[in-house]
Order: C-alpha cells, then structure tokens, then sequence
C-alpha cells in the first residue's frame, strides 16, 4: 500500500489510512523498516555522462533490497517514509508505486526532494554531499503510524548515539502500544565515524545492537588500518568486535564488495559468503555500486527475520540483493510475474547455490521458509 498524505506550506502532514499492506491479498506484519532517507541523486563518474534525478538514498536502497527478497505476496512487509518535495518527477513516484509496499508518501509543497550528488573515480572512490535540505527520519515519525512502529526490524544508519537512543525510544514508544517484542535492530555506521577517534563511542553499543554491518573500509578505518584484501587479515579484524556484541546470537557481517561478505557471530559461525557477481560467470554484470551496501541490509535483514535468524540465509539473502543493486544506474527494474532486472528472486538464489555448492543448505527449504512458489 503506498499511503498519501499531502502537507501545504507548513510541512505538517496528515496520512489517510491505515498503512497496512492492503495491496496485498493478505495482510501481514512489517518484517523491515528503514530509517535511512529518500534521495534523488545526480551521479557523476570519471569519461562518463552525469546521471541526474536518479531514484536513491539510504533507506529507499535498503527497502529495494527487502523487496527483493520478498514475493509480490508480502510486499506489504517492508516499510519506509517518503518525503516527496515539489520537485520530485512524476516517473520517480511512479516507479515507487510499483514496488507495492507499505510506503507512508508525505508530499510537501513547501520544500524540494534531498537531493545528493555522488562522484566515482578509480580504485573505489566515492565522494558524497547534499544539494538541498536532508528530510531525516525519526521516532517521532514512525509513531504516527503503527505497522512501521512494530516492525520486526530497523535498519539504522546513523552515529552511535542516535543509534541508541532510536533502539530507547522504539522500545517506549511499542510498550505503550502493548509490544513486548524487541526489534530486530542492524547498525550502519557513518563512514565519516569510521575512525580511531570514534572506536569506543563505537564498542560502547555494540552490546545493545544484533547486527553490525560496516563495510571492510569501514571496519578497518576504525583501527586506523587501510582495507586489506585478504580474507585472513578481513577476518583479524572482524574478530575484533565480537567481544562486544554480547546480545544472543548477535554478530557482524562484513561487506567486502567483490569478495562477497564475511560473517562472524557470538554462537560460533564464522564463514565467507561469496559475492552474487563474479568475473567469471556468464552473467556477470557490474555497472554501478551505488546502493549495493544498503540494499545488501534490507535483504539481509529480510532473510534474518523470516528464518527466525538464520545467519546463512540472512547472508545468501543479502548478497542476492546487492548483487543485484549493482547492474544499473539506479533501481532494479520490477516488471510482470516479480521479475527484478528479467529475473525472479528464486532464479537468482538457484544461480547463487549452484555456483556455491561449498553452502550447504536446501533451496526447496529456502523457498519453504520464504513463502514462494515452487
């Protein structure tokens, strides 16, 4: 259900319904929400044309990659925010629509759409600013409107103290609303506190959070430490949060872009996830990482919930959804019969098993535990 509520000058916004997934045949509870934001980017990269009025940011790229995993069925299950400005293009809001799910649209005539600009040159580089007004999200937001309240979880990109006292406040916010529940919570740096300076602020968290998910630079960045590019060295220093993720089977997962990601829990797992994409398969296809790191959580953190925190199908589900991101400029396109780029979700996740047969794990069960069709 893409929910509209139109705010005129002031920027107050009343929504009309209930934001409960009613597109759907049935209605089911939110299993992921983002608080990251909606941005409409221009992206620049070296000897290439600039790409203006992109659909992205944080939050939309997370809830795609949730999507993703999902069937057209439960789509009604992801949540998130829009802010839409004055300026924001009709083929943008279209686009949104299409995806069917629980979408709360806040329109406001006195403002323009967070606008980012990106630049990309070699050996990974990536610069970032905002070109209007950022539209953040908070708890106050998602109080007005239930099924985001109670989502089973929250993707959460932010510093470490607004991580906390988003986690304090949803946990007050869903007793007054009679949920006992703890949410699922999946934690993002800021790459800009990625840094030595910033590691205890970082460590000080980790007990109240269940998944922390920085990238390898990240990670590395916060122990003053180049990115390595061996798994032994990315494995030291992984290791060295675990220690302070002391929440039941809480852990990391480390993005480590074309090595795939490594996840190293507190019950013992620890293992290598190859990446979707590789050079050497026939349907190799890498045209822009945009997104790839948030779509990767909102997948991840899909397959978590729905295999009651299955760490290999949280895993297996997040490089489906990045490897994906990463095949266009922009959004994955969605067409008929739940087709994302002309292939169905268990296409993808039969391409990944078979050319990964070191996994073990049965896909008729992950069809199973996931709700699709046989």
């Amino acid at each position: 259900m893409v929910e509209n509520c139109d705010a005129k000058g002031d920027g107050n916004c009343v929504a009309n319904g209930n934001g409960n997934g009613e597109n759907n045949d049935q209605n089911f509870p939110i299993v992921f929400t983002s608080m990251g934001m909606f941005i409409i980017d221009e992206i620049h990269f070296p000897n290439q044309p600039a790409q203006y009025d992109v659909l992205g940011g944080g939050g939309t790229w997370g809830v795609v990659g949730s999507r993703v995993i999902l069937s057209s069925k439960h789509s009604g299950e992801v949540g998130m925010i829009i802010d839409y400005g004055t300026d924001c293009p009709d083929k943008i809001k279209e686009e949104v629509a299409g995806w069917g799910i629980d979408a709360i649209i806040r329109e406001n005539e006195s403002r323009l759409t967070t606008r980012g600009w990106n630049m990309y040159g070699d050996n990974e580089f990536r610069s970032f600013k905002y070109l209007t007004p950022k539209k953040r999200i908070d708890v106050d937001d998602l109080v007005q409107y239930e099924s985001l309240l109670n989502s089973k979880s929250f993707h959460l990109i932010c510093s470490p103290e607004r991580c906390i006292e988003i986690m304090k406040r949803l946990r007050i916010e869903r007793l007054k609303i009679g949920n006992e529940e703890e949410p699922i919570s999946i934690w993002e740096p800021i790459p800009d506190d990625c840094n030595p300076k910033n590691l205890e602020r970082c460590l000080s968290i980790l007990d109240k959070i269940d998944i922390l998910s920085p990238n390898a630079a990240e990670a590395s960045s916060f122990f003053g430490l180049s990115e390595p590019n061996n798994r032994k060295e990315l494995e030291k220093i992984a290791s060295k949060f675990i220690p302070y993720l002391t929440k039941k089977n809480s852990g990391i997962v480390l993005r480590c872009g074309k090595m795939g990601c490594y996840c190293l829990n507190n019950s013992g797992l620890s293992k290598w996830f190859p990446a979707y994409h590789h050079p050497l398969n026939p349907d190799y296809k890498v045209v822009d990482p945009t997104g790839a790191g948030n779509a990767f959580l909102g997948a991840l953190a899909t397959g978590f919930v729905k295999s009651d925190k299955n760490w290999t199908i949280a895993c297996i589900c997040g490089n489906i959804g990045s490897g994906l991101a990463i095949e266009q400029i922009g959004m994955p396109k969605l067409t008929k019969g739940d087709r994302w780029n002309g292939k169905t979700v268990q296409e993808r996740f039969k391409l990944y098993l078979d050319r990964n047969k070191d996994i073990d794990f049965d896909f008729k069960k992950l069809s199973k535990l996931l709700d699709y069709n046989q």
